[in-house]
């Protein structure tokens, strides 16, 4: 073990110096566990899950290959209209530090190219003023309240906001708190709900959950990704605020809508300054 961690703090040292990224291969032991792995490597388990496609982190498999990048990160596929400045507040972050990240000496990007955004730089710009952050960026396809359904094209009660975003965008945790549900549940299609004590916020239409239930996860740490699940007629996510057991207006806890990204000025990144 002490090896692996060498070997693993040097590859770090050396990915920081040239601003890239590689992927290590990890084959699972007998009593592995999702956390004890990703601590070895340095990494948070919602990174390893986001990697590794299905992987289900209550039932590792002694002898399962699993993908882990060095230093820790996500990867972002461009999609077509996408622009490095998009993509920077989909992440929440700045545009220049994900061209040092990526090698890039201009704005130029095209579909299908894979973006590494390290983890170090997620967040810069997230306005941590109210209650909650953003957990998305997006825009607000349907509010809080009563509305007529876009499906059933009934009068309903719409418990939470939707924020439509591309699929794949990242979703973070609006708050630090326990994932009480990871999965399918109803309409909700993939859904995440986190208990933060006083409150709870619930995440729906999920393309990917990058947690599990019983993790504790941090405000603004990756949970999944933007998707189209159960009853959706587009990729957005569906997110509310519970009070108590009560649905309340998640406007109510968020920064305005204008103020969802806010750059406050202050660099600290490990592979080097702006």
């Amino acid at each position: 073990m002490r090896r692996l961690i060498t070997v693993i703090v040097a590859a770090m040292l050396l990915s920081y110096a040239l601003a890239i990224y590689f992927v290590m291969y990890y084959e699972v032991q007998y009593g592995d566990t999702l956390v004890g792995i990703a601590k070895s490597f340095g990494v948070s388990p919602s990174t390893i899950l986001d990697w590794n496609g299905d992987l289900n982190p209550t039932m590792l498999k002694v002898g399962q290959e699993l993908v882990i990048p060095i230093p820790d990160g996500v990867v972002y596929e461009v999609k077509k209209g996408d622009s490095i400045d998009a993509i920077a507040k989909r992440f929440f972050t700045l545009p220049d530090l994900i061209k040092k990240a990526n090698d890039l000496t201009s704005d130029l990007i095209f579909p299908g190219q894979k973006l590494f955004i390290p983890s170090e730089i997620i967040g810069l710009a997230f306005n941590d003023t109210k209650t909650f952050i953003w957990p998305v960026y997006g825009d607000i396809s349907s509010p809080f309240g009563w509305r007529i359904h876009p499906i059933t094209k009934k009068w309903a009660f719409h418990t939470g906001i939707d924020i439509a975003a591309p699929l794949g965008t990242p979703i973070f945790a609006a708050d630090s708190g326990i994932v009480e549900y990871a999965g399918w549940y109803k309409g909700y299609g993939n859904f995440i709900l986190i208990n933060h004590g006083k409150y709870k916020t619930a995440y729906g239409h999920l393309s990917k959950i990058d947690v599990f239930v019983g993790e504790y996860v941090r405000k603004g740490e990756l949970i999944g990704r933007v998707g189209s699940t159960g009853i959706s007629t587009g990729p957005h996510v569906h997110f509310e605020v519970r009070l108590d057991g009560k649905v309340v207006n998640p406007m109510t806890y968020l920064p305005s809508p204008g103020l969802k990204y806010v750059y406050n000025g202050s660099i600290k990144w490990v592979g080097g300054e702006k």
